[in-house]
């Protein structure tokens, strides 16, 4: 009795930890869900850019339009995609490496670059 009792609490604690950990995975967002007009920031300047659904296999990610050439005065090197992931967004360059990554924080996605703020990521209505 006493040895299938605790089988029976092991078996419910078990149970009760996977549908947490299992609640707090994180979901990876469609190219879909995130296309459309977005705006870089620092302390100093504001670049509105478009993330399209468009794949782009040399990038392994999904290009990216910068039609001011912004983000180059921001970051210092081209980007030409990005990429979703479970807890952020990827800015990439021409390789496909990530140059910047920015993590999901609400509404709003951050990268501190060790300057004072950083640069914030933002959806445009």
């Amino acid at each position: 009795m006493k040895g299938s009792l605790a089988c029976a609490v092991a078996m419910a604690g078990g149970m009760i930890v996977t549908g947490t950990v299992m609640a707090s995975s994180l979901i990876l967002p469609t190219a879909q869900s995130l296309a459309g007009q977005w705006q870089v920031a620092d302390a100093e300047q504001q670049c509105q850019i478009v993330f399209s659904a468009s794949e782009q296999s040399e990038t392994n990610g999904y290009q990216l339009v910068d039609q001011q050439g912004c983000l180059k005065k921001v970051l210092a090197a081209e980007v030409v995609g990005w990429r979703p992931a479970p807890d952020g967004i990827a800015l990439l360059q021409a390789d496909g490496s990530t140059l910047v990554f920015f993590s999901r924080d609400g509404d709003i996605y951050r990268n501190q670059l060790g300057a004072a703020d950083g640069l914030t990521l933002k959806a445009l209505a």
